[in-house]
C-alpha cells in the first residue's frame, strides 16, 4: 500500500508538468507582456526566442509527463520495492525540472 502512495507522486508530479505544457505552448502571454510564460533575459529579447523558448519547454513539459506515467505503469507491474521508487522519483524530478529550465536557453542561443 505504501508503495502505490508513493507511486501516486508520479501522477502528481505527471499532471503538474501536463498543466504547465498546455500552458506554455497555448495560454502563454503574447510578446512583449511577460505575465505568464518562459522567463529569461536571453528568452525575452526578441518573439521569436520567446515562441520559440516556450514551444520547446512545453514540449518537453509534455514529454516529461508521459514519461512518468510510463514509469508509474511499469513500477505497478514490476511491483517495485519502495527503496526504488523513491530513488526513481528523485533522479526523474531532477533530470525533468534541470532540463525543462536549462534546455530551452541552451537551444535558443544555438538558434
Amino acid at each position: 500500500m505504501g508503495e502505490f502512495l508513493v507511486l501516486l507522486l508520479y501522477i502528481v508530479f505527471a499532471l503538474i508538468l501536463g498543466i504547465l505544457a498546455f500552458v506554455l505552448k497555448k495560454k502563454r502571454s503574447q510578446f512583449p507582456d511577460f505575465r505568464v510564460g518562459y522567463h529569461n533575459k536571453k528568452i525575452m529579447e526578441s518573439k521569436e526566442k520567446w515562441e520559440y523558448a516556450n514551444n520547446v519547454a512545453g514540449n518537453l513539459c509534455a514529454l516529461f509527463a508521459v514519461i512518468g506515467v510510463a514509469i508509474f505503469i511499469i513500477f505497478i507491474f514490476m511491483k517495485a520495492v519502495l527503496d526504488v521508487i523513491i530513488i526513481v522519483f528523485f533522479l526523474y524530478c531532477g533530470v525533468a525540472i534541470s532540463t525543462v529550465l536549462i534546455a530551452p536557453i541552451q537551444l535558443v542561443n544555438k538558434k
